[in-house]
């Protein structure tokens, strides 16, 4: 009867993982992380620009609104 409840046990365990698995394999994260390195690089040139008030935050107005 103890080895029927301890497999019961072990079955019901596995069984209640669901789907707590990775999800995405090494190689997908690291394609994921490269393109927001990409991205982050491409905005460089915006936040200089908006640091310097180089360029409007805004196109609404001509006037700055900081």
């Amino acid at each position: 009867m103890r080895n029927w409840l301890l497999v019961g046990l072990l079955a019901g365990l596995a069984l209640a993982t669901g789907c707590a698995t990775v999800t995405r394999t090494s190689k997908e994260n690291l394609n994921m992380y490269r393109s927001i390195a990409e991205l982050d690089v491409l905005e460089i040139g915006d936040d200089w620009n908006l640091i310097w008030l180089a360029d409007h935050q805004t196109r609404l107005t001509k006037w700055r609104t900081r």
